[in-house]
């Protein structure tokens, strides 16, 4: 298959809000000690990667015939805010530790939820640039 490009584009609002129209939808971040409009951009981070497990999870079940009756995502992060702040720190500015817990309502034995949860986690590209980091370049434009 031919590769797909996905963009992007934020706009800085008033205080800390930021915008962006994707489609037709209108996304929303913000900071709860702001306006509190939208989610801070770690938890946007995190729904975006329980997201995208979440709709593999309904491609590999319909792929597999399997009767997919709920399927929630809690992912929950480890991070030191001390490198976010500017401070020095030896830890990541970044997540320290994601972990992903996925409740599977399914016919399936526990062993073949964990084998089914795996091809999902493995067909994710949110959760395989998390494995395998894409190069990220930045510039300064016009």
């Amino acid at each position: 298959m031919p590769d797909k490009v996905v963009e992007v584009t934020t706009h800085m609002a008033s205080g800390w809000k930021v915008t962006a129209q994707v489609r037709e939808h209108l996304l929303v971040i913000d900071q709860p000690s702001a306006t509190n409009e939208g989610a801070n951009p770690l938890e946007t981070f995190l729904f975006s990667l329980g997201g995208c497990i979440s709709a593999i999870a309904k491609m590999v079940a319909r792929e597999r015939h399997i009767e997919l009756r709920q399927f929630d995502v809690n992912v929950r992060a480890l991070m030191n805010s001390t490198g976010l702040l500017g401070q020095p720190s030896e830890d990541p500015v970044g997540f320290k530790d994601i972990t992903i817990n996925a409740s599977i309502d399914a016919d399936l034995s526990e062993d073949q939820k964990r084998e089914f949860l795996d091809i999902v986690c493995n067909r994710c590209p949110v959760h395989d640039n998390l494995l395998r980091p894409t190069l990220v370049t930045h510039a300064v434009r016009d």
